[in-house]
């Protein structure tokens, strides 16, 4: 039997169905899944992440999942180091690792590397953090003003990137993205096939809407209460989730449902326009329609290249 040598990634924007094409390619090909989502990674953060069933894990061994309490910060260094490591493991015992998900620059830093930049500076930190509390987005408006190419990088409420961003430019007195340019990480040396799901436009907002009220509308609410109730403070790296904070709004009264639905669907729209738009620009992906019949089995003969 013919043995995996590489890597095959599943990408693409929210509610083009990653997680179940990842599921049945790597039931036919003797696969594992590594997670590249950012907010996959936080236990008990399941209703609004569009994190892999619990029927899809129990058919597929998965990686990279309720691995991290949603205090706790997640970087794009950690998840490439981890994530490299899943892959060569799943490689060694004979089975073919599956990169699934839709941060970008996750699957940017899996395959390109990552810049290594100073250690932590916990005092500097600490003010960071106090200034991220008092005004909301006003570091990611520091980092669009001081390097606007890494501000693209970063979502309004990502708290935590702005600040490692902003550390590294107070560090060493220089922009975050002349630096990754200029002391790139090691790359990922073996074979890979990349394949991107696409829809278009019109579809793509309707799957989110569908989703939203299949699998968000109750769901959601319910598990942002337990959340809080249980002490999650709302500035917790994994409230970073697109409609966690919105649902905080619903659950404490200050917006109504048809507010908060509004709200939570939007965000997630842009989110998706976002990862389009990051996406196009990423090299060596093979485009394919997530709608066409023949899905599973354009997947299978892409992947053959993988196997020696």
């Amino acid at each position: 039997m013919k043995r995996p040598r590489g890597i095959l990634a599943i990408v693409g924007a929210t509610a083009t169905g990653k997680s179940s094409l990842a599921v049945e390619v790597a039931l036919r090909l003797g696969g594992e899944i590594i997670s590249a989502d950012a907010f996959s990674v936080y236990r008990g953060m399941d209703a609004g992440t569009a994190k892999p069933s619990r029927e899809e894990r129990g058919r597929v061994c998965h990686h990279l999942v309720d691995v991290m309490d949603p205090r706790e910060p997640f970087s794009a260094g950690e998840f490439s180091r981890l994530a490299r490591e899943a892959a060569l493991e799943i490689l060694e015992r004979g089975r073919l690792p599956i990169l699934c998900g839709g941060t970008g620059f996750y699957v940017r830093t899996f395959f390109d590397g990552l810049f290594v930049g100073p250690t932590r500076d916990e005092p500097l930190r600490q003010a960071l953090e106090a200034v991220a509390r008092r005004r909301p987005g006003h570091l990611k408006r520091m980092i669009d003003l001081l390097d606007p190419e890494s501000g693209g990088k970063i979502l309004a409420n990502d708290a935590a990137r702005a600040i490692r961003y902003l550390e590294i430019s107070i560090l060493t007195g220089k922009v975050p993205s002349d630096l990754f340019r200029q002391f790139p990480g090691k790359r990922w040396e073996l074979p890979s096939r990349k394949v991107l799901l696409v829809l278009p436009r019109v579809r793509l907002y309707e799957r989110i809407t569908e989703r939203f009220r299949d699998t968000m509308s109750v769901g959601l609410p319910l598990e942002v209460g337990e959340l809080l109730e249980n002490g999650l403070p709302v500035t917790a790296p994994g409230m970073n989730a697109i409609g966690y904070r919105e649902t905080v709004d619903l659950v404490e009264g200050r917006i109504d449902r048809k507010e908060w639905e509004e709200r939570v669907v939007g965000a997630t729209r842009r989110f998706a326009k976002r990862q389009e738009t990051w996406f196009r620009r990423e090299p060596d992906l093979i485009r394919v329609d997530a709608a066409r019949e023949d899905l599973i089995d354009f997947v299978l003969a892409e992947s053959e290249p993988l196997f020696s």
